[in-house]
């Protein structure tokens, strides 16, 4: 089928190939069952972009309607018209536009997990299980249950969730 940048996904596969080749040893786990992946790479990114997109950000979208949650704009003074946001800054920067690479790495790093999950995964899991606690003899774990919508309960991946947390949460101003 195929992604479609900007509908879908953040990233093409061939950048996801170029980061993961980049940020990951030839002998590592994880970019040896991303490079054996073939088609999975596809749905994964797309998995993965959907997960990051259903995570609340701060800012407002560029317009309306935008398929994804980014780019975004982080200012204050802007104006939304006719579904089109005008902002000074966004004409003498127009990176502004563009996707922020953490988000891009995020996804990337997401997907990688989809595909090779590690302990991360297995802690997620963990997190949104309804089992809190356990106890077998003497011994006993008791685990922190993740909010439903944070980091932890949509994100595996402890890398996309630390790339992310930045354009996350954060203060309201109360007027």
């Amino acid at each position: 089928m195929g992604l479609t940048m900007g509908v879908d996904t953040y990233v093409t596969i061939e950048e996801s190939d170029v980061y993961i080749a980049e940020h990951y040893l030839s002998t590592d786990e994880q970019r040896k069952a991303w490079e054996a992946a073939g088609d999975d790479k596809e749905i994964a990114l797309r998995r993965a972009c959907a997960a990051l997109d259903s995570l609340t950000f701060r800012g407002v979208k560029f317009a309306f309607p935008q398929p994804l949650a980014f780019p975004r704009y982080f200012g204050e003074n802007y104006a939304m018209i006719d579904g089109v946001l005008y902002a000074p800054e966004v004409d003498r920067y127009p990176e502004l536009r563009e996707v922020p690479q953490a988000i891009k790495a995020a996804q990337i790093e997401e997907a990688l997990e989809m595909v090779s999950p590690t302990v991360a995964t297995e802690n997620k899991d963990i997190r949104n299980n309804p089992v809190q606690s356990y106890s077998i003899g003497h011994l006993s774990e008791t685990f922190e249950t993740a909010s439903v919508g944070s980091l932890q309960s949509v994100l595996a991946s402890v890398r996309a969730q630390a790339l992310i947390r930045p354009y996350t949460g954060g203060g309201y101003e109360v007027r």
